[in-house]
């Protein structure tokens, strides 16, 4: 398989990758100037793992999952879709959002916050209070947090007894969040993956939503991809 550039969003980001990559397009550009040393990647999966999208921004990456047993796949995609001077900056690792120790500079997490704060076990103010945690104990001085999550759209009730929604998942809004230093969003109908459901066919169902988001997405206030950006102190 071809090496891809580590700093090409579309092979990452798994499901609907278009949609989630273009709020990290608008951060990594307006952060380009901001360097740190040591990052970490919080809930990656095998099909969507951001860490080679953070090696432009850190020295080294720690891509961690929840699961181990979800390693295995995730490594050898690194090892498979990256060149080998940037495979050899990206280690792999189990971390717990809820057991988290060490700090870094950089911390992303993409579907990580509506999950952890399910609709019924915990609430907005719980989501709020574990961003503060993490920017506290978690970062260095200066540190950036990024968070990627589900945005609740007008059209959430059309799709509220599908996938993830079912489990009680979290779809947030902008004022569900504490201040950010940036924050960014997109889209509309990009509230749900075709492509997970009807594999191929979806992914060009999936494209063409992408493209009607794009004339959509400027005249929505209610963005179904939200990214925050949080910065501690030096």
């Amino acid at each position: 398989m071809t090496a891809a550039r580590a700093d090409s969003p579309w092979p990452w980001f798994g499901w609907s990758a278009r949609a989630w990559a273009r709020p990290w397009r608008a951060f990594a550009r307006d952060f380009a100037h901001w360097h740190g040393e040591r990052g970490l990647e919080l809930g990656a999966g095998a099909q969507s793992a951001l860490a080679p999208l953070m090696l432009g921004l850190v020295r080294q990456v720690e891509c961690s999952a929840l699961d181990a047993a979800s390693l295995p796949a995730i490594e050898a995609r690194h090892r498979a879709r990256l060149a080998p001077q940037e495979a050899a900056r990206v280690v792999h690792s189990v971390q717990d959002l809820r057991a988290l120790r060490g700090r870094w500079d950089l911390i992303v997490m993409k579907s990580v916050l509506g999950g952890v704060h399910r609709l019924g076990r915990s609430s907005v103010a719980d989501a709020q209070a574990t961003l503060e945690q993490l920017v506290a104990a978690h970062l260095r001085p200066g540190g950036l947090l990024v968070t990627l999550d589900n945005g609740r759209t007008p059209l959430e009730p059309l799709w509220s007894r599908f996938g993830a929604r079912r489990n009680g998942w979290r779809f947030f809004t902008r004022a569900d969040f504490p201040p950010a230093e940036a924050v960014y969003g997109f889209g509309l109908l990009a509230s749900f993956s075709a492509a997970t459901r009807l594999g191929a066919p979806g992914r060009w169902i999936d494209d063409a939503l992408y493209g009607a988001d794009l004339l959509l997405s400027p005249w929505v206030r209610r963005h179904a991809v939200l990214l925050h950006v949080y910065r501690k102190p030096s």
